[in-house]
């Protein structure tokens, strides 16, 4: 059995892992399109409102654009989004509100309550990509209640880049090692893993959309492995 003794808090990553972006999202353009009578593939547009986003943030990590949060960088991508997919007609003002969708992504089922049991034993928090306002929207849109909330936007630092995930560690008093990061993301592991902390994989099939998930077989490398939010309660909890 893993010892987890020295575990005092988790950190959190919670866009994929918490929250379903992307059925979230699908579903509103897919009713916009609708409403406008117009085809519209709304997984690709899903998708390359998503991943551009993420472009465009390494973008901002080295410089290149001045610093921005999450809802400033998914404004701007959705206007590139919209170029791309011009049968879709939306004015500013709809775009302002399309873009408040990030705002109310529903959580994957069974990670509010793993959520809340893990709160039994472990600080709970959020480290984040997202903005403040996303995370807790969201989680009040869920009826998820944390420990702490910590985004990026503040620290001058964007994961993957190590100062993120040692500032999870700072703010909470923590040695880093106390601290475990949680995610469904390998690459967001492995960084955290770089910089002194313990991890914890759980795999969320369709996180991109069916037939778009990338290998989820487990990783020896990081400290818990879990099939699902309720085992991974169940490993942490033992």
């Amino acid at each position: 059995m893993t010892d987890l003794s020295n575990v005092k808090a988790l950190a959190w990553d919670i866009g994929g892992t918490i929250f379903d972006w992307h059925n979230t999202i699908k579903g509103e353009v897919s009713a916009i399109a609708d409403a406008q009578g117009v085809e519209l593939d709304a997984a690709a547009f899903t998708n390359m409102w998503r991943f551009t986003m993420f472009k465009r943030l390494q973008l901002v990590r080295r410089g290149d654009l001045p610093w921005l949060n999450a809802d400033q960088l998914h404004r701007r991508v959705l206007d590139e989004v919209m170029d791309a997919h011009p049968q879709l007609k939306l004015d500013i003002k709809e775009r302002d509100e399309l873009n408040q969708v990030w705002h109310r992504m529903n959580a994957w089922p069974g990670s509010p309550e793993c959520l809340e049991a893990l709160r039994s034993r472990y600080k709970v928090t959020v480290l984040t990509v997202m903005s403040w306002a996303i995370a807790v929207d969201c989680s009040k849109h869920n009826g998820i209640s944390w420990d702490g909330i910590l985004s990026c936007e503040f620290l001058g630092h964007y994961k993957p880049e190590p100062e993120a995930y040692q500032a999870s560690a700072k703010y909470l008093g923590l040695d880093i090692s106390e601290v475990m990061m949680c995610a469904a993301h390998k690459g967001d592991l492995q960084a955290a893993a770089r910089a002194g902390m313990p991890t914890a994989y759980v795999p969320v099939v369709g996180e991109r959309g069916e037939g778009n998930d990338p290998d989820m077989s487990p990783d020896p490398s990081f400290t818990v492995n879990a099939t699902d939010f309720a085992d991974l309660s169940r490993k942490l909890l033992a």
